[in-house]
């Protein structure tokens, strides 16, 4: 697996970037999904579409799932007034790289964890370990929360810093 330090500059100075910000509902992985179906078609990285869409997919269903901010006491301003429950999902090309960042609200790492034979959840992060070639997550710049970076690569690639 590649260090995430020598992708780094995929996220950070790519050739091609695009945000959505989206509500933390039920309905965000369907528009996460749609929204990175299109940007990897107009980059032309569709050889790595159905990998990248699942990995979006896991990490937006995570987010929405677990990355809520905890309840707090009545005095602080509303969610609504704060902006708490949205998903940030960043797309990044470089040679035929592509980066992932998923942000959300809570300060919890996300952590992978063994289903049984009958969950019906509990993979996503196994599928994201195995279909990325690097991920990690690390608090949000702003402290308010945390960012899930995945990086997607064809096979071939080489990268050279």
């Amino acid at each position: 697996m590649e260090r995430i330090g020598n992708l780094g500059s995929v996220i950070d100075a790519p050739a091609h970037r695009t945000s959505l910000t989206l509500p933390a509902d039920e309905l965000a992985p369907s528009r996460a999904r749609s929204f990175t179906r299109a940007a990897l078609i107009a980059w032309g990285a569709e050889d790595l579409l159905d990998e990248v869409v699942l990995v979006v997919s896991e990490l937006t269903t995570n987010a929405e799932q677990h990355g809520r901010q905890p309840a707090e006491p009545d005095n602080w301003p509303s969610a609504a007034d704060r902006n708490l429950d949205e998903i940030t999902l960043t797309l990044a090309f470089q040679a035929g790289v592509v980066g992932i960042e998923v942000e959300d609200n809570s300060p919890e790492p996300p952590v992978p964890r063994i289903a049984s034979s009958y969950s019906t959840s509990g993979r996503g992060l196994l599928l994201v370990s195995a279909l990325a070639d690097a991920w990690t997550a690390c608090p949000k710049r702003d402290g308010s929360g945390k960012r899930v970076i995945a990086f997607v690569k064809p096979p071939e690639t080489c990268l050279t810093l």
